[in-house]
Protein backbone atom coordinates (compact mmCIF):
# COMPACT_ATOMS: atom_id res chain seq x y z
CA UNK A 1 0.00 0.00 0.00
CA UNK A 2 2.80 2.60 1.36
CA UNK A 3 4.13 1.76 -2.70
CA UNK A 4 1.31 2.44 -4.15
CA UNK A 5 0.23 5.55 -2.24
CA UNK A 6 3.64 6.93 -3.36
CA UNK A 7 2.80 6.93 -6.56
CA UNK A 8 -0.73 8.02 -5.56
CA UNK A 9 0.59 11.14 -4.45
CA UNK A 10 3.26 11.44 -7.10
CA UNK A 11 0.19 11.30 -9.59
CA UNK A 12 -2.23 14.00 -7.80
CA UNK A 13 -4.58 10.73 -7.09
CA UNK A 14 -7.41 12.19 -4.78
CA UNK A 15 -9.85 9.72 -5.32
CA UNK A 16 -9.47 6.17 -5.20
CA UNK A 17 -11.88 2.89 -5.28
CA UNK A 18 -10.46 0.06 -3.12
CA UNK A 19 -12.25 -3.41 -4.37
CA UNK A 20 -11.98 -5.94 -2.03
CA UNK A 21 -11.02 -3.78 0.76
CA UNK A 22 -11.58 -6.32 3.63
CA UNK A 23 -11.46 -5.06 7.23
CA UNK A 24 -9.85 -1.90 5.76
CA UNK A 25 -6.20 -2.09 6.40
CA UNK A 26 -4.98 -0.39 3.05
CA UNK A 27 -8.21 1.82 3.27
CA UNK A 28 -7.79 3.37 6.72
CA UNK A 29 -4.01 4.13 5.61
CA UNK A 30 -5.10 6.10 2.18
CA UNK A 31 -8.16 7.87 3.93
CA UNK A 32 -5.36 8.52 7.27
CA UNK A 33 -2.86 10.63 4.59
CA UNK A 34 -5.57 12.46 3.04
CA UNK A 35 -7.04 10.54 0.05
CA UNK A 36 -11.05 10.12 -0.36
CA UNK A 37 -11.60 6.17 -0.67
CA UNK A 38 -14.30 4.29 -1.56
CA UNK A 39 -14.33 0.91 -0.11
CA UNK A 40 -15.94 -2.38 -2.12
CA UNK A 41 -16.16 -5.92 -0.25
CA UNK A 42 -18.36 -9.03 -0.44
CA UNK A 43 -18.83 -9.45 3.04
CA UNK A 44 -21.37 -8.20 5.33
CA UNK A 45 -19.09 -8.19 8.12
CA UNK A 46 -16.20 -6.69 6.80
CA UNK A 47 -18.08 -3.72 5.31
CA UNK A 48 -19.73 -3.55 8.80
CA UNK A 49 -16.02 -3.23 10.43
CA UNK A 50 -14.93 -0.74 7.88
CA UNK A 51 -17.74 1.46 8.61
CA UNK A 52 -17.26 1.65 11.92
CA UNK A 53 -13.45 1.98 11.86
CA UNK A 54 -14.00 4.92 9.21
CA UNK A 55 -17.18 6.49 11.84
CA UNK A 56 -14.89 6.30 15.18
CA UNK A 57 -11.41 8.02 13.09
CA UNK A 58 -13.57 10.36 11.52
CA UNK A 59 -11.70 9.15 7.91
CA UNK A 60 -13.34 10.11 4.10
CA UNK A 61 -14.02 6.54 3.27
CA UNK A 62 -17.14 4.85 2.03
CA UNK A 63 -17.75 1.61 2.08
CA UNK A 64 -20.03 -0.62 0.49
CA UNK A 65 -21.30 -4.58 -0.14
CA UNK A 66 -20.78 -5.22 -3.51
CA UNK A 67 -20.13 -8.36 -5.78
CA UNK A 68 -17.05 -7.24 -8.39
CA UNK A 69 -18.94 -9.26 -11.00
CA UNK A 70 -21.52 -6.94 -11.48
CA UNK A 71 -21.17 -3.50 -13.21
CA UNK A 72 -19.09 -0.98 -10.43
CA UNK A 73 -21.70 0.90 -9.13
CA UNK A 74 -20.10 4.55 -10.05
CA UNK A 75 -20.07 6.94 -12.92
CA UNK A 76 -17.42 6.77 -16.36
CA UNK A 77 -14.32 8.70 -14.74
CA UNK A 78 -15.54 8.92 -11.42
CA UNK A 79 -11.71 7.55 -9.92
CA UNK A 80 -7.96 9.02 -10.06
CA UNK A 81 -6.85 4.91 -9.30
CA UNK A 82 -8.14 1.93 -8.56
CA UNK A 83 -6.41 -0.68 -5.74
CA UNK A 84 -7.07 -3.84 -5.03
CA UNK A 85 -4.60 -6.29 -3.07
CA UNK A 86 -4.97 -10.14 -3.37
CA UNK A 87 -8.90 -9.67 -4.52
CA UNK A 88 -7.94 -11.10 -8.08
CA UNK A 89 -6.95 -14.33 -6.72
CA UNK A 90 -10.27 -15.41 -6.19
CA UNK A 91 -11.79 -17.81 -8.55
CA UNK A 92 -13.08 -15.67 -11.49
CA UNK A 93 -12.82 -16.69 -14.74
CA UNK A 94 -10.88 -15.22 -17.60
CA UNK A 95 -14.21 -13.85 -19.10
CA UNK A 96 -14.82 -12.26 -15.51
CA UNK A 97 -11.28 -11.21 -14.81
CA UNK A 98 -11.71 -9.39 -18.65
CA UNK A 99 -14.92 -7.68 -17.06
CA UNK A 100 -13.42 -6.87 -13.99
CA UNK A 101 -10.91 -4.82 -15.96
CA UNK A 102 -13.37 -3.08 -18.11
CA UNK A 103 -15.23 -1.87 -15.37
CA UNK A 104 -12.25 -0.77 -13.85
CA UNK A 105 -10.68 1.02 -16.86
CA UNK A 106 -14.66 2.90 -17.18
CA UNK A 107 -14.60 4.23 -13.67
CA UNK A 108 -11.22 5.78 -14.24
CA UNK A 109 -10.09 9.26 -15.05
CA UNK A 110 -8.18 9.63 -18.13
CA UNK A 111 -4.72 8.07 -17.51
CA UNK A 112 -6.32 6.89 -14.15
CA UNK A 113 -3.55 4.39 -12.55
CA UNK A 114 -4.46 0.62 -11.70
CA UNK A 115 -3.02 -0.93 -8.92
CA UNK A 116 -3.20 -4.52 -8.01
CA UNK A 117 -0.98 -7.64 -5.97
CA UNK A 118 -1.91 -11.08 -6.91
CA UNK A 119 -0.28 -14.48 -5.74
CA UNK A 120 2.25 -15.70 -8.55
CA UNK A 121 3.70 -18.81 -9.56
CA UNK A 122 6.75 -18.39 -7.21
CA UNK A 123 4.39 -18.88 -4.24
CA UNK A 124 4.49 -21.68 -2.34
CA UNK A 125 1.38 -23.08 -2.86
CA UNK A 126 1.43 -22.41 -6.04
CA UNK A 127 0.92 -26.16 -8.14
CA UNK A 128 -0.58 -27.63 -4.22
CA UNK A 129 -3.84 -29.03 -4.06
CA UNK A 130 -6.28 -30.38 -7.06
CA UNK A 131 -5.79 -28.08 -9.91
CA UNK A 132 -10.03 -26.71 -10.71
CA UNK A 133 -8.91 -24.76 -13.38
CA UNK A 134 -5.83 -23.23 -15.40
CA UNK A 135 -3.94 -21.75 -12.65
CA UNK A 136 -6.59 -22.09 -9.96
CA UNK A 137 -6.18 -24.87 -7.29
CA UNK A 138 -8.01 -26.14 -4.57
CA UNK A 139 -6.10 -25.99 -1.46
CA UNK A 140 -7.45 -27.39 1.52
CA UNK A 141 -11.30 -26.10 0.16
CA UNK A 142 -9.79 -22.28 -0.41
CA UNK A 143 -9.70 -22.20 -4.15
CA UNK A 144 -7.13 -19.59 -5.35
CA UNK A 145 -6.11 -18.78 -8.69
CA UNK A 146 -2.02 -17.88 -9.17
CA UNK A 147 -0.43 -15.85 -12.07
CA UNK A 148 2.59 -16.00 -14.59
CA UNK A 149 4.27 -12.49 -15.13
CA UNK A 150 2.71 -13.24 -19.13
CA UNK A 151 -0.85 -14.02 -17.95
CA UNK A 152 -0.36 -10.46 -16.04
CA UNK A 153 1.12 -8.52 -19.10
CA UNK A 154 -1.78 -9.80 -21.54
CA UNK A 155 -4.72 -9.16 -18.67
CA UNK A 156 -3.11 -5.54 -18.24
CA UNK A 157 -2.58 -5.21 -21.79
CA UNK A 158 -5.94 -6.66 -23.15
CA UNK A 159 -7.94 -4.54 -20.33
CA UNK A 160 -6.69 -1.47 -22.32
CA UNK A 161 -4.05 -0.62 -19.89
CA UNK A 162 -0.19 0.65 -20.25
CA UNK A 163 1.85 -1.39 -17.57
CA UNK A 164 4.29 0.98 -15.30
CA UNK A 165 5.73 -2.05 -13.57
CA UNK A 166 5.86 -5.37 -12.03
CA UNK A 167 7.61 -6.16 -9.10
CA UNK A 168 7.82 -9.22 -7.16
CA UNK A 169 7.60 -9.14 -3.34
CA UNK A 170 7.15 -11.82 -0.42
CA UNK A 171 4.26 -11.01 2.39
CA UNK A 172 4.37 -13.70 4.39
CA UNK A 173 3.39 -16.14 3.69
CA UNK A 174 2.48 -15.50 0.25
CA UNK A 175 4.84 -14.27 -3.08
CA UNK A 176 2.76 -11.84 -4.88
CA UNK A 177 3.49 -9.18 -7.97
CA UNK A 178 2.82 -5.84 -7.55
CA UNK A 179 1.36 -4.38 -10.81
CA UNK A 180 0.57 -0.75 -11.65
CA UNK A 181 -0.98 0.01 -14.95
CA UNK A 182 -2.35 3.33 -16.47
CA UNK A 183 -5.67 3.63 -18.50
CA UNK A 184 -4.55 3.57 -21.99
CA UNK A 185 -6.32 7.08 -23.75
Amino acid sequence: ALLCFNHMKTNNATKVLELGAGHGRDTTFFASNGIEVEALDYSVAAVDILDKIAKEKRLPIKPQIFDVKSPLPFIDGNFNAVYSHMLLNMKFTLDELHFIFSEIRRVLKPRGLNFFSVRNHNDKSYGKGREIDKGIYDINGFQIRFFTEKELQDLVAQGGFELLWTKEEYEEPVTLYLVSSRKKC
